[in-house]
Order: structure tokens, then sequence, then C-alpha cells
């Protein structure tokens, strides 16, 4: 049962984070375009202080249940399938952390800037896509947890 949860958990904040980077992706981050200039610091500034607790809070969770998932299978899941998963959470990380954080703090900085602004929405691409292979992932393992 434990593990049913802590998978089901998994799962939750998968899709969650998968619908945040698809709007972030379409929606949010080719706003900022339209902000302007003068109230673009301040716009920037409450984003992150908006974002940052649930978009946290969502990548905590599914850093720990993804590597719980990985150290301990369930019920026969394919190790290289949570393995995968695992690698796609950890470059999700990698990219938040080494990229998208960067460019973020470089316009909150500096203000509004096209260069930074293209390579923000480029380089989102990457978690957009990692989140939505994950998605598929997870269903698949939820379809092996549920069985025919």
């Amino acid at each position: 049962m434990f593990w049913t949860v802590l998978f089901l958990l998994h799962v939750l904040v998968t899709f969650v984070m998968a619908g945040v980077m698809w709007f972030v992706q379409i929606a949010y981050y080719p706003n900022l375009a339209v902000v302007g200039r003068d109230a673009f610091v301040g716009y920037q500034r409450e984003h992150i202080r908006r974002v940052s607790g649930v978009a946290w809070t969502c990548l905590l969770w599914e850093l720990a249940t993804g590597l719980v998932l990985t150290a301990c299978p369930f019920q026969d899941a394919p190790r290289w399938l949570l393995l995968g998963n695992a690698a796609l959470i950890l470059g999700v990380w990698a990219s938040t952390w080494f990229v998208q954080v960067p460019l973020h703090h470089t316009l909150e900085g500096a203000g509004w800037d096209a260069r930074v602004h293209a390579s923000l929405v480029r380089t989102n691409w990457f978690r957009t896509i990692t989140y939505t292979v994950r998605g598929l992932l997870v269903l698949y393992l939820l379809g092996l947890l549920i069985g025919p």
C-alpha cells in the first residue's frame, strides 16, 4: 500500500509539473515580452516570489518520490524505466538550476533583455519535452501497476 501511495504521489507531481511546464512554455514565458521595460523587474521579482514555493515544493516531492521508487522498486517495475525516470528528473533539476534560474536572475537584476528572454524560452523546451516524456513514462508504469 505504501508503494502504491508513493507512486501515485509521484504520478500526480509529474503531471502537475508537466502542466506547469506547458503553461510556462506556451503562455507565461512568451508574455514576458509584453510586460514593458518599466514594470519588468518588479514583475519578474513578483513572479519568482509567487512561483517559487509551488514549483520547489513539487520539484522536491518529485525528486524524493522518484529517487525512493528507483532505490526500492515496486511490484516488479522495470528497473530501466525507473532509472530512466530518475535520470530525466535529474536532467530537469540540472536545467532548472544551471540554466533557467540564472536566466531568471539575470532578467530580475538587469531588467528586460530580449536575448536573455529568447534564451529562456528556447532552453525551457528541454524541460517541457522532458516532462512530457516523463508523463508518458509514469503512465506506462501506472498501467503496469494496475495490470491487465
